[in-house]
């Protein structure tokens, strides 16, 4: 028994290589595969090192204090990913719909996804709201993912008075800043004083809030589309590290 406890690491080793394999080479090089090649490779350096250095109890002990407090910082990070509210549907002024991957000219699976659920919340809960499509264009992709998502709403029916394209935003944080702009330049209203609902991953809206607050956003929720369940470990793992970057950028 205490043998098969000490082979843990090999165990998830081998399950880490094996998700790699399904993310990276069968669903089309989903973005940080490459973690759980890594995670898998330092798993197995793990096992061999502690039999290498087995007696020298202090050099394990240091090792495993470090692996200690990172597994207690990533459990409360990811605690508070996964208890942030996720789905209001009170009514709001306008939507924001995060960008995400364009293929060509079609949303991704993750951008398609959040496009599914504006149109939810813009029919269903609030059909008289502005929706404000927020991402630029990025790198293979043919046209603006901004421009994407509103011929993609267009297409389900939305108006098109209703859409307010922003497509000079890179990441999450400039969506809501330039987002904020094209807000308060098309209600002459301060963003402090403006109802949004953000759209965006259920894994993504934590870190969102925390840049939708620094950009002044006072009155704002969100409504989420839920994760793939394959894609679970890949996209709350990959955003464990964004969030610790957003707070170190806001620390420095």
């Amino acid at each position: 028994m205490r043998e098969k406890i000490k082979k843990i690491p090999v165990y998830i080793s081998c399950i880490s290589y094996l998700y790699f394999i399904l993310t990276y080479f069968v669903m089309n090089r989903v973005a940080f595969s490459f973690f759980f090649f890594i995670l898998g490779t330092l798993l197995m350096v793990y096992y061999y090192l502690f039999k290498l250095i087995d007696g020298k109890k202090g050099i394990k002990m240091l090792i495993n204090i470090i692996i200690s407090v990172f597994l207690i910082m990533f459990s409360f990070v990811e605690f508070k990913i996964v208890s942030y509210p996720k789905e209001t549907t009170t009514k709001s002024d306008y939507i924001i719909v995060l960008g995400a991957r364009v293929v060509g000219k079609e949303p991704g699976l993750t951008l398609k996804g959040r496009l599914e659920r504006a149109c939810e919340y813009a029919t269903k809960y609030n059909n008289k709201c502005k929706i404000v499509v927020s991402g630029g264009k990025g790198d293979g992709e043919r046209i603006s993912e901004a421009e994407a998502m509103k011929r993609y709403l267009v297409s389900k029916g939305i108006d098109e008075n209703r859409i307010i394209k922003e497509d000079k935003s890179v990441n999450t944080q400039q969506n809501f800043l330039f987002s904020k702009d094209k807000i308060e330049n098309d209600s002459n209203k301060s963003i402090s004083n403006i109802k949004v609902t953000a759209v965006t991953t259920d894994f993504h809206t934590f870190r969102s809030s925390l840049y939708a607050k620094r950009a002044g956003y006072k009155e704002i929720s969100f409504f989420t589309r839920s994760s793939e369940k394959i894609l679970i470990p890949v996209m709350y793992t990959r955003e464990f590290f964004a969030v610790i970057k957003a707070y170190t950028i806001a620390a420095i």
